[in-house]
């Protein structure tokens, strides 16, 4: 089977965020008429993020200033991730000291975890608006002696279209495991494998039946590669190309534009 017949086999699409549907404040005139032709062909989409500043709710508003209708089912982040490894694999994880965000904080609070300052049974290292220089150290310290310590998600900064850095879980993650002479926390979040298995398993779907469509090669493609999925990059405008990896997606196209075209082609 060429890779075009697999394409037409996709019964779902997993879709990274900013750099392939929007970048900052701007929604790609591509995306809309994407969505409608994933609609017009009965093929599910997810948004599939690693950022872990906002809640999915949070997201849904996100896309509505976009023109963008959407419900929080339509979303896999790192933070679900990270519930459904502790779940799954950690059972006996029941207070976590967490590094991240009120509402990331309040989404672990909701599905039944007791988020402490002291003693916890892991650690969670992620991207935190609320970030002090005594909690940092905390993370550090909690690593250093042995606490199931993990971080979210590996990218270092977040995309914007703003004149700052964004520092993100990835950077901040650095930052403790230096600290800790290179001890390492446990790597959530694109691109583990896992990920957008856990994704994929939520749509009652095989990997194999699913694309990942995102710009960054480290994470979004990779995590693709790592699970089984078909892949297509993004490398046009708002795209982050600086990411680098070992891997090469099924597909590389300026848009979501370039996509659908190919796509059309085997209807």
């Amino acid at each position: 089977m060429d890779k075009l017949d697999k394409l037409a086999s996709v019964k779902a699409v997993f879709l990274d965020m900013d750099g392939t549907i929007y970048h900052g404040s701007k929604l790609f005139p591509t995306t809309l008429p994407f969505l409608d032709f994933l609609k017009q062909h009965h093929i599910k989409w997810n948004y599939c993020t690693n950022n872990s500043s906002r809640s999915k709710a949070d997201y849904v508003r996100h896309l509505a200033k976009f023109g963008l209708e959407s419900s929080v089912d339509e979303f896999y982040t790192s933070i679900d991730f990270l519930i459904d490894v502790l779940r799954e694999e950690y059972s006996q994880v029941k207070k976590l000291f967490v590094l991240g965000v009120p509402s990331m904080q309040q989404e672990l609070a909701e599905n039944g975890f007791e988020i402490v300052d002291e003693n916890p049974d892991a650690s969670i290292v992620s991207f935190d608006k609320t970030l002090t220089y005594e909690r940092l150290c905390k993370a550090a310290y909690f690593l250093q002696s042995g606490v199931l310590s993990f971080s979210t998600h590996p990218d270092v900064f977040c995309p914007t279209d703003q004149p700052t850095v964004l520092v993100d879980s990835g950077a901040i993650s650095r930052c403790v495991e230096i600290a800790c002479g290179g001890k390492k926390l446990i790597q959530l979040g694109k691109p583990h494998g896992g990920f957008l298995q856990h994704a994929a398993a939520r749509l009652g779907l095989k990997t194999a039946e699913t694309l990942m469509i995102g710009d960054r090669l480290a994470t979004d493609i990779a995590s693709g590669v790592n699970a089984g999925t078909l892949t297509c990059r993004i490398t046009g405008e708002g795209a982050d190309l600086s990411s680098t990896a070992d891997v090469t997606a099924d597909w590389s196209c300026d848009d979501l534009g370039e996509l659908q075209k190919l796509w059309q082609s085997i209807f």
